[in-house]
């Protein structure tokens, strides 16, 4: 008599924590409290941090990966075995949306960027572009993959 008390007591205080998951929340228990007391809160996840961001060769192939918030675009590219070259040539440019929904460029970037060839109006570097999860797509057009000489 006394196991069966126990379980229905035990049933009883997983069944807000049942409840909470089912709704997409996550059941944290206070330490205050035993877990008769459980509270469920909305935590934030990895989901709410994720964008893409889709990259077009020369070609025009597209490839469209998921990239976490506070990514740069180089990182995201090397993650995804992306050819776009080292931290000093890996000039992309944006499509008008994409280049106006990011901040401007720094002033060391806008630097760089007088050292390249071929720089359109939405150039910008990939090492130096970190993406934002409120700007959900990020289109990148690839140039030119160039090698650098180091001695």
């Amino acid at each position: 008599r006394l196991i069966a008390i126990m379980l229905r007591s035990a049933i009883a205080a997983a069944a807000p924590a049942a409840r909470a998951a089912a709704r997409g929340r996550v059941a944290v228990l206070s330490p205050k409290f035993s877990p008769l007391h459980a509270r469920a809160f909305s935590v934030p996840t990895t989901a709410d941090k994720i964008c893409h961001v889709t990259f077009i060769n020369v070609s025009g192939e597209r490839l469209r990966v998921p990239a976490f918030e506070g990514q740069t675009i180089y990182h995201v590219a090397i993650d995804n075995e992306v050819e776009i070259g080292d931290l000093m040539t890996c000039h992309i440019v944006l499509t008008p949306e994409s280049y106006a929904a990011h901040p401007e460029p720094l002033r060391e970037e806008t630097f760089m960027l007088t050292k390249m060839t071929d720089v359109a109006p939405t150039s910008r570097m990939a090492s130096f572009l970190a993406l934002n999860a409120n700007i959900k797509e990020t289109y990148v057009a690839l140039t030119s993959y160039r090698d650098t000489y180091i001695p």
